[in-house]
């Protein structure tokens, strides 16, 4: 049944218009620009090859001062402490150090530089399937900062994501589609615990943001194949978001955009920290300049508040606890087909998400993590006289044992329950459905040397609808070749419920199932990475039905003969390049993919290539620190083969194929001080060359027109401000 919400189009505005606001904007700033009271202490931290180190935690010992390196690997921060002190500089991958410094109220500059550490040298990884992106990760093909400001992605992980190799665009669905996967096979987990609905309402045509903001997160894994025997319920990929640890020290932020307002206060104690904080949207003044190409009645606006509670109350233990309410309303008159035949849609989208968890050591070599998880979305609505509800949600417990054996090896094991809901109506009918869930999993970790590491799991879910247990068996090779390259080999077989809009209406239905074969090569020298990945993905059980044409994502629908008569495949090669280290201050990557995908499933009359998955994609990022103005800029274009539609005059079922789509999109941030408290002045573009993209097309009912399924906008901006009091980062 149901709806969107506002998509990364709607966060944006028309061209005239937007520099008309940041000219008034940036007058204001510079007007009330000021001088720093405190003493000032900045620098940059690099590696001994001369290269910047982004996400560095630069901190003056025995206070709550403090900063993180960004893109440029520069920092800055300001103290009224006054004498001698130490300044410790650490990273995740490199050998944390300090020097002394004596504060007399000059600003101090430092130029810091940082070694390898020599336990992670040499040491191999597993890579096959898996790319890392964090704060200093060892492997990380991005860092969070760099996930926030990727052009085009206007700071939403997923999107950022999409620019990664594996991945499709989204067009006019939610969800992140990897390999040749529908949205549904990949699953989003917040430190560990899955979220059942992580993106808005569904709309016709239109897809929707997720629904986190990424400075929640120090890092994020994100599986393109093969992924841990701790997860399941994925047939394709597993997004794994990591919250961020405590915060330096006590902070306030606030944000303006062309969009909307935000403010978050961070109050850190010794031990602990307690940040509140909450964002407005309202795009009707947005979408009153910048031409839209779908007919709003009422254009999104969304209320999100969410609070967040970190406690050490042990040297090892910690404590994370988070809340967040969700609040969207839209409607809009669809123009699928003629324009007497439209219909008129009204979505109220209302979520509560909680999260906590705990981590501790039992002993020396003992390590226990627990949590709990729950969501609850309610949504609402009417499709012209037609009245329809959706409620979901899913409540999820977790613990998780480690042994750790030495040398880098380690024993690991855990289990989990849930219980998951949905309830829907259509006018005066109702229908529910209710599953509880049981899982075990055991995997171990084994270093055989330094050249060698294996990983092998088993796990296993027992599923109350239908009274079915299932084996999963998970295996991962690495394998060091040189220095700095490896290779490494993963298997997995996956198992995944279908969809709840099926179980609904019959619960008899099996698990879908997936089986992955991955093998990987990747360099990493000298700020640059090379990863090339070849797959085959077997698919089995999935899901079919009968239905004419094909069923709308946004409504209620009655499916007739669900089985599990479904199958599938879906093979090709991805590759990654990235070089930090060629352009001073300049960062690029480029990813490509090439997948070849069939499936039977839904009412497809055979196997045939999924609306969804393009056979090539091809995405070029490319960013550029300019220190004269203190500023990031960057490009990132986008290009995908074209894919198919269904067309109701052609025999061939899904015979059809849209031109090519691509993208050329633009950003700037320009990092400075607004009295003594660190800003940032950003501007974001996409489709500046004005594409033509369509994604498919709706017909009318008899077949005879049609109507292009385009981008809500043709070309779509956005101008903000970001300022934090006390800090140089951000924590909402």
């Amino acid at each position: 049944m149901l709806l969107k919400t506002p998509n990364t189009a709607h966060l944006r505005l028309h061209n005239h218009a937007n520099m008309k606001t940041l000219s008034l904007i940036s007058l204001f700033l510079f007007t009330f620009l000021g001088a720093v009271a405190q003493t000032t202490i900045s620098g940059t931290v690099k590696t001994k090859d001369n290269q910047p180190v982004i996400g560095v935690n630069v901190t003056l010992v025995n206070t709550y001062d403090g900063a993180s390196t960004d893109t440029a690997g520069r920092f800055s921060f300001s103290t009224a402490e006054k004498g001698k002190f130490t300044i410790r500089y650490s990273a995740l991958g490199l050998s944390t150090d300090s020097v002394t410094i004596d504060i007399k109220g000059q600003p101090i500059q430092l130029n810091l530089v940082m070694a390898e550490a020599a336990n992670e040298l040499n040491a191999v990884t597993i890579t096959a399937g898996t790319l890392e992106t964090g704060d200093s990760k060892k492997g990380a093909v991005l860092n969070s900062l760099e996930v926030a400001t990727t052009a085009g992605a206007l700071a939403d992980v997923v999107s950022a994501l999409r620019t990664l190799p594996g991945t499709s665009q989204a067009f006019g669905e939610n969800g992140l589609f990897v390999r040749g996967g529908a949205a549904s096979e990949t699953q989003t987990y917040f430190d560990g615990l899955i979220v059942k609905d992580a993106f808005g309402s569904q709309l016709p045509d239109l897809a929707s943001r997720g629904r986190f903001s990424p400075f929640l997160f120090k890092g994020t894994t994100f599986s393109t194949g093969g992924y841990s025997a701790q997860y399941g319920q994925a047939l394709s990929s597993a997004l794994l978001l990591e919250t961020k640890d405590l915060p330096a020290k006590t902070s306030t932020e606030f944000s303006l955009m062309t969009v909307g307002v935000g403010a978050a206060h961070t109050e850190r104690k010794e031990n602990s920290a307690l940040t509140v904080g909450a964002n407005y949207y309202n795009l009707s003044p947005a979408y009153g300049i910048l031409k839209q190409n779908v007919n709003w009645d009422k254009a999104p606006d969304q209320l999100t508040a969410n609070v967040q509670y970190k406690w050490k109350p042990t040297k090892n233990g910690f404590l994370r606890v988070f809340a967040q309410y969700d609040s969207k309303n839209a409607s809009l008159f669809t123009n699928n087909t003629a324009v007497a035949n439209s219909a008129h849609i009204i979505n109220h989208n209302k979520n509560y998400y909680f999260n906590s968890t705990y981590q501790d050591l039992l002993s020396q070599n003992w390590k226990i993590q627990g949590g709990v998880g729950y969501g609850n979305t309610h949504e609402t609505g009417s499709i012209d006289n037609n009245t329809y509800q959706k409620n979901t949600d899913l409540l999820q417990g977790r613990i998780t044992l480690t042994h750790y054996l030495g040398g880098g090896s380690l024993l690991r094991a855990g289990g989990e329950a849930s219980n998951s809901g949905r309830l829907e109506s259509w006018n005066t009918q109702s229908r529910n459905f209710n599953n509880q869930m049981a899982a075990g999993f055991v995997e171990g970790e084994i270093r055989l040397n330094t050249f060698l590491i294996a990983r092998t799991g088993l796990r296993t879910e027992y599923q109350d609808f239908n009274k079915g247990w299932t084996v999963a068996p998970r295996l991962s090779l690495g394998i060091k070749t040189g220095a700095k390259s490896q290779v490494s080999l993963a298997y997995g077989k996956f198992y995944q419920n279908p969809d709840e809009e099926y179980l609904i209406q019959n619960k008899q239905l099996n698990s879908e199932q997936a089986s992955h074969y991955l093998l990987n090569y990747q360099h990493i020298d000298d700020g640059r990475t090379f990863r090339v990945e070849a797959f085959y993905k077997s698919y089995s059980g999935l899901t079919k039905y009968d239905f004419t044409g094909i069923a709308p994502n946004y409504s209620v629908i009655n499916f007739a003969n669900l089985n599990n008569g479904g199958s599938g495949y879906a093979k090709g090669l991805d590759i990654f390049w990235r070089d930090k280290k060629t352009i001073p201050g300049g960062d690029y990557y480029i990813s490509y993919s090439f997948l070849d995908t069939k499936r039977d499933f839904r009412n497809y009359p055979a196997q045939v290539t999924p609306p969804f998955a393009a056979k090539h994609t091809l995405s070029a990022v490319y960013k550029q620190y300019i220190p004269y103005i203190t500023s990031e800029i960057g490009f990132t274009y986008s290009y995908s083969s074209g894919r198919t539609y269904y067309n109701p005059n052609n025999a061939v079922f899904l015979g059809d194929e849209t031109k090519s789509f691509n993208n050329l999109s633009f950003n700037i941030s320009y990092l400075t001080r607004i009295f003594k408290n660190f800003a940032v002045i950003y501007a974001s573009a996409s489709n500046l060359p004005g594409f033509d993209n369509i994604y498919g097309y709706n017909y009318s009912a008899n077949g005879q027109s049609r109507v292009p399924i385009t981008p809500a906008a043709k070309r779509d901006f956005i101008i903000g401000l970001l300022i934090t009091i006390g800090d140089n980062t951000f924590n909402h």
